[in-house]
């Protein structure tokens, strides 16, 4: 009992000193935020399904064969949450919506649309896009 009379005021010092020996400015990176994405109007047929590719490993790099396959929800409309690792809220990422074959990976059709962005918050965003 005696220690943690101890400790706590301890904390309290080290909290209150934090902006004087420099951790005010200290960026925290996470081990993991999720985004549940959603593409809409993707229609496919047998054999194919609809996929989800970005800018970071978790989504492909922006290579088909590495996306992330979608369960359809709502047919036309997929969805699926995503992990992100090494990241922090307000990073923004880029992806798209793709048709993929499911055997053949370079037969992909690609949402026309500009990329679509994303940014990191601490409770899973909702991130749309549609063909």
């Amino acid at each position: 009992m005696g220690r943690i009379r101890y400790l706590l005021p301890m904390s309290a010092l080290l909290l209150a000193l934090q902006p004087i020996i420099g951790y005010a400015d200290a960026t925290w990176t996470y081990i993991s935020l999720e985004v549940n994405f959603r593409c809409d109007n993707g229609f496919t047929t047998q054999g194919y399904s609809v996929y989800v590719v970005g800018d970071r490993p978790e989504l492909g790099n922006w290579v088909p064969a590495k996306a992330v396959r979608l369960t359809p929800s709502d047919y036309p409309s997929w969805s699926g949450k995503i992990k992100f690792n090494n990241v922090k809220a307000g990073d923004v990422v880029e992806w798209k919506c793709i048709v993929r074959n499911e055997s053949s990976p370079s037969d992909t059709t690609w949402q026309t649309a500009p990329n679509n962005q994303v940014t990191m918050a601490y409770s899973p965003p909702l991130a749309i896009g549609s063909f």
